[in-house]
């Protein structure tokens, strides 16, 4: 006798096609993702209250909604959402290759591993320059969410902690599902399971490690984004001196000689019909320079403010952090060694540190340089326009105000590595490599002065006083001199050391147990005293086995007569079914839809033409898609 014990709690047509709902493990929250990658995460009442929407260009799979966070994939990425404030707190590459993701579990692991003195390095707030990889450290500080995340592709099972510190893999041929129980970690494939021990994984000794080192790798993360938009910004402050300045004046000839002749007219009067060119028809009457002005003041202060309120800042947390893994006496994977990787990357974080303190002084010098090289340009043009034409850009522009360094003015004209600012761009490119200040002029052997003798003559001039004695001693200099490091080097020097710090643990396989799982569709419930189910869909026939003691063991097997078994999902230890009273239904005609438990008594039944996507939550509310766009949910 049939009988309707499954209450209807809400019955909704969605304005699009619905794929999946994914239930909260722990809440009357759902996730459900349409077929245009949007994703809407709702409460669920006597209503769906939306609380946010997600939309991504490619495929979204692998939904897991816990308590606090959201998180599922795209592609071979992970992404987190914080559900509270809707807000993403992590994006990260699960595995290295671009296979796709068929399954994405997370386990979770003792939250309180390091005390707060031990993290106090890593929890500061710094600069909101760039918070992307700072999030990620902040919300796993303050929500002490710890996982360790084991992704399944079709070659291997990689596994990393919180998404952010990979640990290792797994290579396989055939597994097709993850299910972890305690300390062991069920590998299921067609013929068999393969039991791994991933008890090292939750060692309190290694977590802490594993732990601090992925803040370490955050923060790591955070110290590259930072220096790239150091780089970002410069490449700016070339752009715009090298449109406005350089480029108009190589008219003049070889640009190595530019500076020479702007000396000229500015020590002598000379000045040739190219330079009176450029001061009437690129610089007069025009608010270019005020705008050179404004643009590369703005990126200089850009660049003074990450690298103080976020790059210094970030360097001496890591070096902290870094102090942390060289006094720990006990740490289980450099034990007997003399010097660890991590004093390796103490030294170029300190270089890095040294460089950046060098940089900051000559950006802020390059950046009076060149204000005081506009504002005498600013005269310039206006004596060289109209005189009687008194009101023009020029005239009314704030350069007029300031008042030109004269001595500031020759230094900089007189010292062609300074004019075409190759003093900044020797901190980024290892071709120029100079120890340059301006207290000094030094010059790469066999690279300034490997000229034409035209220009060598020129070069005379300017330096005038024992010319060739002059560049000898320079040369010997650079010779006792370090080479210079530059922060494309450094950077290069930190991803060698960081691979030598990771990890790779390899959790132990304790046992394969042969088992006939040749189904497209398994199912687990909830582990309970070292046990748990798994009931095995074949041939329209549900085979149930319960795993304890460390084998499987075959209980029973459901039989449906005139039904055919779509879906089942576990809640509370017993079987919630949907079967359908045809197979398939490619001509679209009525179907016939059953919720029925584990006893084969029916507890529901829908008229419809297409039925999918069973899904039972933890807090007993089972969802069907019926029809693409009807949503159904039911309280048992």
């Amino acid at each position: 006798m049939e009988t309707q014990s499954f209450s209807p709690m809400l019955d909704r047509v969605m304005a699009q096609e619905i794929q999946s709902v994914s239930w909260s493990k722990t809440m009357d929250v759902c996730a459900i993702l349409y077929v245009n990658n949007q994703l809407e995460i709702c409460r669920v009442s006597e209503q769906l209250q939306r609380m946010f929407i997600i939309q991504e260009d490619d495929a979204i799979s692998n939904i897991i909604v816990e308590s606090m966070f959201l998180a599922y994939n795209v592609g071979n990425k992970l992404y987190f959402y914080h559900l509270a404030s809707h807000q993403k707190i992590i994006q990260s590459t699960l595995i290295k290759n671009s296979d796709k993701i068929t399954q994405m579990l997370l386990v979770q692991v003792n939250a309180k591993i390091i005390k707060e003195q031990e993290l106090q390095a890593a929890i500061i707030p710094l600069s909101t320059t760039n918070l992307k990889n700072w999030q990620n450290l902040c919300f796993l500080k303050q929500q002490q969410i710890n996982n360790i995340i084991f992704s399944l592709t079709n070659k291997q099972i990689a596994y990393n902690f919180n998404g952010i510190l990979h640990l290792g893999e797994i290579e396989h041929s055939s597994t097709t599902q993850l299910f972890q129980l305690e300390n062991e970690l069920h590998c299921f494939s067609k013929q068999f399971v393969e039991i791994y021990d991933i008890g090292l994984l939750k060692h309190q000794q290694i977590l802490k490690y594993i732990q601090q080192l992925s803040y370490l790798n955050e923060l790591l993360c955070f110290l590259k984004t930072s220096i790239l938009l150091i780089n970002t910004q410069l490449q700016d402050i070339f752009k715009c001196y090298q449109l406005n300045i350089i480029g108009p004046l190589v008219a003049f000839g070889p640009q190595e000689t530019i500076n020479y002749h702007i000396l000229q007219f500015y020590q002598k009067g000379n000045c040739p019909q190219e330079l009176v060119q450029f001061f009437q028809k690129e610089l007069y009457n025009t608010k270019i320079l005020q705008k050179m002005d404004d643009n590369i003041t703005n990126s200089f202060n850009n660049i003074q403010e990450i690298i103080q309120d976020s790059l210094m800042n970030v360097l001496s947390r890591i070096l902290i952090i870094i102090n942390f893994f060289i006094q720990s006496k006990n740490m289980p994977f450099y034990q007997g060694l003399h010097k660890t990787p991590f004093e390796e990357l103490q030294e170029t974080i300190q270089k890095i540190q040294k460089v950046f303190s060098r940089f900051q002084i000559e950006c802020h010098q390059t950046k009076l340089h060149l204000r005081n090289f506009f504002v005498w340009l600013n005269l310039c043009a206006i004596k060289a326009g109209n005189e009687q034409e008194v009101e023009c850009e020029n005239v009314n522009s704030p350069l007029n105000k300031i008042e030109v360094d004269l001595s500031k003015l020759f230094d900089f004209l007189k010292d062609n590595h300074l004019f075409q600012l190759r003093n900044l761009q020797c901190f980024y490119q290892e071709k120029i490599s100079p120890k340059t200040f301006f207290t000094k002029v030094v010059v790469q052997k066999n690279v300034e002065f490997k000229q034409t003798e035209n220009v060598t003559k020129i070069l005379k001039n300017v330096f005038r006083d024992s010319y060739i004695d002059n560049i000898q001693q320079k040369q010997n200099k650079i010779e006792q001199e370090d080479s210079f490091v530059t922060v494309n080097s450094l950077v290069r020097q930190l991803q060698n050391y960081l691979d030598k710090i990771s990890i790779n643990l390899k959790p132990q396989l304790i046992n394969k147990i042969n088992i006939d799982l040749s189904s497209s569709i398994i199912r687990f419930s909830e582990q309970s005293e070292n046990s748990y189910m798994v009931s095995v869909l074949i041939n329209n026939s549900i085979v149930q086995y319960t795993y304890q003691s460390k084998s499987f063991q075959q209980l029973h097997q459901i039989q449906f007569n005139h039904k055919y078994i779509k879906e089942l999902q576990y809640f509370d230890g017993k079987l919630i079914i949907l079967s359908t009273n045809h197979q398939d239904n490619q001509l679209q005609q009525q179907l016939t839809a059953y919720i029925s438990s584990e006893d084969l008594e029916t507890q529901n039944k829908f008229e419809c033409h297409s039925i999918k996507d069973l899904q039972v939550s933890k807090k007993g509310l089972i969802s069907i898609i019926i029809d693409s766009k009807k949503l159904i949910i039911l309280s048992i």
